[in-house]
């Protein structure tokens, strides 16, 4: 019975590979606000250093918000997000570099890529 709901839930959950990011700039954050904190969770990044220059955005469904942020203290900034089942796309604003972290690597062809054979006993020895 247990395998049975494991497989229905499997089948019924679409399964979601949401893209986070990583927006960094040279002046400090602060005032972090989302228009639709259902959509994405925005979280500050504190460095070695306590910069306070670096947000980790972390979409949890799909749909369309802003995210308005305070830079230095006198600057507001707002980006437009928009969470995609396999994108996340965030609108660049001056002086900011948005970092997406879970991309995929791109391979041009898969012939071109090739497995190491695992070692023989006689390589071992």
């Amino acid at each position: 019975m247990k395998k049975f709901l494991l497989l229905l839930s499997l089948i019924i959950l679409p399964a979601q590979a949401f893209q986070d990011c990583v927006i960094t700039t040279d002046g400090k954050l602060s005032d972090i606000s989302i228009e639709h904190n259902d959509i994405i969770d925005v979280y500050p990044m504190f460095t070695i250093m306590n910069e306070k220059n670096t947000l980790f955005v972390q979409p949890l469904k799909e749909g369309k918000t802003r995210l308005c942020v305070l830079k230095n203290n006198k600057n507001i900034v707002m980006f437009d997000v928009e969470v995609k089942p396999n994108e996340t796309i965030i609108s660049d604003e001056e002086g900011f570099e948005i970092l997406s972290i879970d991309t995929p690597p791109e391979m041009a062809n898969d012939e071109d890529f090739e497995l190491d054979s695992p070692p023989t006993l006689e390589e071992v020895k």
